[in-house]
Parts: C-alpha cells; structure tokens; sequence
C-alpha cells in the first residue's frame, strides 16, 4: 500500500523536526502543509504534538507537548549550535533580503570556539560529530567536506527555533551562577 503525501511528511517531520521552506529539496513539502494547515495540526494533535509554522523564517516544527523526544546534545555538540546560531544572527543582520541563504566558514566557527578557552581543543572530529547532529535536525548543512578552514556550513533559520531565546537567557544564567560559586571558592576549595 503506497503512502499517501500526507503521511510522508508527517514522519518526515517526526523524524527530522523541521522543514525549512527555502530548501529546494524540502519547498514542495513546506507547501504542501501550508495548504493543508489545518489537517496537520489536527494530525500531530491526536498524537501530542503541536505544529509550527513560522512563516516569517520559512520554516516548520513540530513540538511534542510533553517535552518527551527532545534530542540531547553533548556539552561540545551544544557549544558548536550555539556559535553557529550566534554567526547565523550576526549574518542575518548583514544580508538584504531574508531569502539569502546564510553561510559560516569552518574558520569563523574555529575562532568562535577558540575564543572560549575550553579544555577541548576545535579539531575535525569534534566539528563532524556536532554537523552530523545538526543536519540529521536540519539545523545546518556542510557544503562539501569541512576538511579547510575555507569549507562552507549553510546554516537554516530553523536554527533560530531549535533553541528559543528565552532556553538559552536560562541556560547563560545556570552558567553565570556556576562560575561565580567557582570564583569564589578559595585554593583548598578548588
């Protein structure tokens, strides 16, 4: 039995959380549950889901109501969609048209973790394991092999929405707290 389109996106949707409606591989899906509105939401409601449609960044999600089915990144995996998210927003400001597709280079990813002074050091594997991760959400894609410091990632909107604004002003306030408890502890402490 052949599945209908509807199905098919559907899981494509379960799977991958987000459509992004500028990519040519994935527009005809966009459209097709823009026109369908409606039927989608009623779909991913009876299975505790609520859909999204961001028209704005051109991207679609679905969310699970009960904050079950949430991926968990490694603290580095966390870090490199962070620097992403931040040189995607710098870019973004930068371009004339919201329809341009927006790239970072290894290089200004690299400079972005350097600067951080983490334990880690930025090398090939730790950028290849966090791009799997985020192109298997289509979060963001790497354009060829990230084997130069030239090599491009295309970053999508839905990276704007992968985490909200308000996740990661929680999240910058646990650090803060952390690091002031570690500033104030003396030597025999440490």
């Amino acid at each position: 039995m052949a599945r209908s389109q509807r199905e098919e996106i559907a899981n494509y949707l379960l799977n991958y959380c987000f459509i992004i409606g500028t990519e040519e591989s994935m527009s005809d899906k966009y459209y097709y549950v823009i026109n369908h509105e409606a039927e989608f939401q009623e779909i991913f409601a009876l299975i505790g889901y609520t859909l999204i449609v961001n028209r704005s960044l051109r991207v679609i999600q679905v969310i699970n109501n009960y904050g079950t089915g949430r991926i968990s990144l490694k603290k580095y995996e966390s870090i490199i969609l962070l620097i992403i998210r931040l040189l995607y927003i710098e870019k973004r400001e930068k371009l004339s048209t919201s329809t341009e597709k927006v790239f970072v280079s290894v290089a200004e990813i690299k400079n972005e973790f350097e600067k951080l002074n983490l334990p880690r050091k930025f090398d090939q594997a730790l950028l290849s394991d966090a791009m799997s991760t985020l192109r298997r959400y289509n979060i963001a894609a790497n354009i060829g092999k990230l084997d130069s410091s030239d090599s491009k990632v295309l970053v999508y909107p839905s990276i704007m929405l992968a985490l909200s604004d308000s996740g990661i002003s929680q999240q910058y306030e646990m650090v803060k707290e952390t690091l002031l408890q570690y500033e104030s502890l003396t030597e025999d402490e440490e």
